[in-house]
């Protein structure tokens, strides 16, 4: 068996090496390629797909649909080639989560998946995070607002400094040691 050989390139090679899977990757696109063992390239993912899909089911398309569900996407009366963009494509099964477009083809009557999604949409809530303090908001909001008050701070407010560094509590110059033979 032929090892395969692994490349990263900012443009198509001139030159493809056999038996070898090519990433490219630049400011307009990402594709990937597979090379035969003579060397011939073959394009992989969704841009084959969506090629595929544009050459041989939607030509001729004119409208873009966009819906919240699958239900919303099977209950639309198409008259004619179109896209269907549906925000929460979990009704259909090979959808985990997010959004998927779809290519309906008028002559078949038949939906076709081209992309899926990925959602980004995040609820946040205290409860759900692992590993939390025991503490709460509240009592994390309490914490910080009696951070700034306590039993001893009427005494700490006396304790100053001048602008030479001098220390002073109460108005009253505080003097430090001055000598450490004591």
């Amino acid at each position: 068996m032929a090892k395969t050989k692994f490349f990263k390139r900012s443009s198509l090679p001139t030159t493809w090496e056999a038996n070898a899977f090519y990433f490219i990757v630049n400011s307009n696109f990402a594709e990937s390629y597979v090379t035969s063992s003579t060397g011939v390239p073959k394009a992989i993912g969704n841009s084959e797909m969506i090629n595929s899909l544009i050459d041989n089911k939607i030509a001729g398309m004119n409208m873009l649909e966009i819906v919240g569900t699958i239900a919303q996407r099977d209950a639309l009366v198409l008259t004619a080639n179109a896209m269907v963009l549906v925000t929460d494509a979990t009704g259909d099964p090979t959808v985990n989560s997010g959004a998927a477009l779809y290519a309906y083809s008028k002559a078949n009557d038949t939906f076709t998946k081209v992309a899926e999604y990925e959602s980004m949409d995040v609820t946040l809530q205290w409860s759900n995070i692992q590993g939390r303090p025991n503490s709460t908001p509240a009592s994390i909001d309490l914490a910080v607002t009696n951070s700034h008050t306590h039993q001893n701070k009427p005494q700490l407010d006396k304790i100053s400094e001048d602008n030479t560094g001098e220390i002073s509590y109460n108005g009253n110059t505080v003097r430090p040691w001055d000598s450490v033979d004591w």
